[in-house]
Formats: C-alpha cells, structure tokens, sequence
C-alpha cells in the first residue's frame, strides 16, 4: 500500500493538502488575515502543479482509493465498537431499572440480557472474521489501527469537552453507582488530587437531571446558613424586610436536583454533625429547617448528595481531617475510590488513558495533534509514572524513583506534588496554544520549578528525565536526584 510514509511525493502532496487546510481555516476564522490568505493561494497553486504531473495524479488517486478502503474498514471496526458498548448498556439498564425499585430481575429480564450478550458473543466472532477477510497485510492492517485510534481520538476530545473523559473506570463507577443515585442515595468519592473526582460528580450530577448542579466547595470556616439559608434585608413593598433566602441544599431538595459537596473532608466537624443528618434523607421525606423557624420542606424526588474527599494522607493536604465512622457509613456501599488513569498497569507498560487523555485534550476538532507523538507518549509516561510514585502504588519500578528510606518506611515517593491529570491538560495547552513560543520541555521545567517541597522537585525532575525532558536543566533549580542508598 502506498502511503505518505513511503512515498515521498505522496508525502509533500498530503503535507500541501493538510497546510492549505489549515491555512483556508485561519484565513475564514481570521478575517482580513492577508499572510494565511496568501499562504493559501501559494499552497494551491502547488497542490495543483504537483497533481498535473500525470504520474502523481494516478499515484495520488490510487493512495486515496487505497485509503477510502481503511476507512471504510476503520468506521465498520468503529461502530462494531459502539455497538457492543450500547448493547453492554442496554444489559446494565435492566439492573439500573431494578434497583431503582428496589426488586429482583423478572425472568423475561434476565432472558433478555441472555439475549443480548449472546448477540454481543456474536457480533464479535463476526466481525473478527470480516476484519481477517479485509486486512491482508501489515501495512493495511496498521493504516486500519491508525484510523480507528483517530476515531477513537476524536471521541475522547468530544468527551473531554463535555467535562470527563470516560475510561474503563469512569464508566464502571458510573454504570454501578446510577440504581443508587436515583433513589437519593448519597455518594463518596474518594481519591488524590486532580483525578478528575469532582468532573465525575459533575458529570453524574448531569446525566441524572440534566442541568447543573448546586455546588458547595469545602473550607475551614463553612456554616451551616451558607449550606442551608439565611435570612437577608430585602426591599419589600416599599419597605426593608428579612426574607428567608434558601442556600444551596434547600435549593436542590425543593427542585429535586443534585448537590455536589467538594472537599467534604476540608469542611469543619460541627457542619458535619449537621450533615449526617441530611445525609439520611431521601425524597419524599421533610426537613426540618432550623434556620427559619422551623419550616418543613418535602424533598422533591430528583435530590441526592454526591461529595468529594481527598485522601487522608498526612501533611499532603492542609486543612483536611479525618471523616467520622458516622459521617462515613451514612454513604454505606456508594463510597467509590478514584484512581488516576491506568492505575492497574505496571510501570513498563504504556499508560494509554493518559495519552489518550494528553492527545485529546489538544487535538483539533480533524484530530489533528500540534506535538509529535513521540512527545506525547513521553509526556504521558512520566505523568504515569508521576502519579503511581505520589500513589505509592509499589511494584517493578517503583524503587527507580524514591529514596531507601521512603520505601523502608512505606511512605510515598511524592509527598505534595504530582504530574496529576489535571496538571498534564493544563501544561499541554499551554503548550499547544502557545503558538511555538513554549516548548513542551520548556513547560515542564517551568512546572518543577514552581514545586515547593525540595525533595517532590527532585524525583519529578528525575522522574521527567527518565523520559528525556529536563536535558538542558542539570545544575539548575529542579538540580539532579539520586536515590539515597543507591
């Protein structure tokens, strides 16, 4: 198979078409723009000189032949894909329906899941021996893979841009936790800083009603008039009366929509005595409002509670204490523990959620990526890494990045710091919107610069130097590490 790959003059016709693309799109987006509508106009006359050649032209219009055929084969893989994750969801539907009303499977329920993972079984040996029929060499067969990982790349940024990537593990919290949420059961989340907790609240909070949730972040200092309501000095007819103004929590229990409260662990314990309280209720009950004057409200159906808490690891996050056993059996069985991307994976192994996450969060909406992928990879197994050290997740490799102290005493070889998720999205956009004025080592020297605790700087800075970063910077402030005892 001919490919821009091998050929050179397939390579410099894809390369003037994919440019004069980009430069049409900057001159519609950039009106007045003369550079991209000139640079257009020149890339279009050499398009179209080198496709006059009679050779190229056959070459080019074989490759595109060529090249309809993966996609059309890539589109099949695609929606074969999308059909057994449909088919999944219409088995979990059944049980989602269930628990909602707290009874068993009806025997034509459990028939017709029978059914569908039968037709699930199916689907994949037929595929499986429509794709061998298709792919008859290992260039067609990774231009296919290619292809398909481009789909699949567009889809994550769509999600992304919905407010959470759904990998394996987001789409079983959420698959388990929905029967719960829709009787109001409250529910924990648990996990380290910037693993996406609060976007997978959100996240919930929305498939369940459809808007925006009330939203509470955690503090020292929090009351329970700012959580419930207060009264206030309002204009009334004329004159200045105290109205009862409904805070956050009365406001999701009158129009039976979510409450998120982040940072649950941050809040003060006499705020969460007066939450394990609201914790026990369930639409339909009342709630006695102390804060005016006793007021009973019908919670409307629609209310559930989801909270956040960071992990409660000492002197990793100022201001967070120790939930009470009360506080914490009130979630019962719907505390779910976030880990960050790829956590069941060694630490040899490609952390495909966190490039697939790093690629998708800079990708245009053609897929398109500014970094090379080389880059990429590299960027998104030192962020795997990052995050396994800070974790403590101990296995092969793990002793490559901590001291023999730190392992000796079990503590994790970060302790403030972290390559987190979050923290890769925020440094690849700024990378890739920085017009070639950052590069991505540049930005990541930048990152462990700003690491307050001396010692987190030195294992990130070794960490992203096992990755090929940080080449130019030994000496300098993020200074070189090695294991003591090593």
């Amino acid at each position: 198979m001919l490919s821009p790959a091998t050929d050179p003059v397939l390579a410099e016709v894809y390369e003037t078409a994919k440019e004069l693309r980009l430069a049409r799109r900057v001159a519609i987006l950039q009106a007045q723009d003369t550079l991209a509508e000139q640079s257009a106009e020149a890339l279009r006359r050499r398009l179209d000189a080198l496709l006059a050649d009679p050779e190229t032209h056959e070459a080019v219009d074989s490759a595109l032949t060529e090249r309809a055929a993966v996609l059309r084969t890539a589109v099949k893989t695609r929606m074969h894909e999308l059909s057994q994750r449909e088919l999944l969801e219409q088995i979990d539907a059944f049980a989602h329906r269930a628990g909602q009303m707290k009874r068993t499977l009806l025997a034509a329920e459990r028939a017709r899941q029978a059914e569908l993972r039968a037709r699930a079984a199916h689907a994949v040996q037929e595929h499986a021996s429509w794709l061998e029929s298709r792919i008859t060499d290992a260039s067609t067969r990774d231009a296919v893979l290619a292809a398909v990982a481009s789909l699949r790349l567009r889809e994550a940024r769509s999600q992304l841009e919905g407010g959470l990537l759904l990998t394996r593990q987001m789409r079983e919290i959420i698959a388990e936790s929905l029967p719960a949420l829709m009787r109001g059961e409250p529910m924990l989340l648990l996990g380290e800083t910037g693993g996406a907790k609060t976007a997978l609240a959100e996240y919930l909070s929305r498939h369940l009603s459809g808007r925006q949730p009330e939203f509470v972040s955690g503090y020292g200092d929090i009351s329970s008039t700012q959580l419930i309501g207060s009264h206030e000095l309002r204009p009334v007819d004329g004159a200045t009366a105290s109205v009862f103004v409904p805070g956050p929590l009365l406001r999701a229990m009158t129009t039976g929509g979510p409450l998120i409260l982040d940072e649950v662990n941050a809040m003060p314990a006499e705020f969460l005595k007066r939450l394990n309280r609201v914790l026990q209720l369930r639409p339909g009950d009342q709630f006695s409002v102390q804060e005016n004057a006793g007021e009973q409200v019908t919670i409307a159906p629609g209310f559930v509670i989801i909270a956040t808490a960071n992990e409660q690891t000492p002197h990793r996050y100022r201001g967070i204490d120790r939930m009470s056993a009360e506080l914490v059996n009130r979630f019962g069985a719907n505390s779910y523990r976030v880990h960050y991307p790829d956590h069941t994976r060694e630490y040899t192994e490609m952390p495909v959620e966190n490039a697939l996450l790093a690629a998708a969060s800079i990708a245009d909406a053609e897929g398109n990526i500014p970094l090379g992928a080389d880059e990429l990879e590299r960027v998104s197994r030192a962020a795997f890494i990052s995050q396994q050290v800070f974790a403590g997740s101990h296995g092969e490799g793990f002793s490559e990045f901590i001291s023999t102290e730190r392992e000796i005493d079990g503590r994790p070889g970060l302790e403030e710091s972290v390559l987190a998720p979050r923290t890769l999205v925020a440094i690849l956009q700024k990378v890739a919107g920085s017009g070639g004025l950052i590069s991505l080592d540049l930005a990541l020297n930048r990152f462990v610069e700003g690491v307050m605790h001396a010692e987190d700087r030195q294992v990130l800075a070794l960490i992203l130097r096992s990755q090929g970063f940080l080449a130019d910077s030994r000496g300098g402030s993020s200074g070189g590490y090695a294991p003591s005892g090593r």
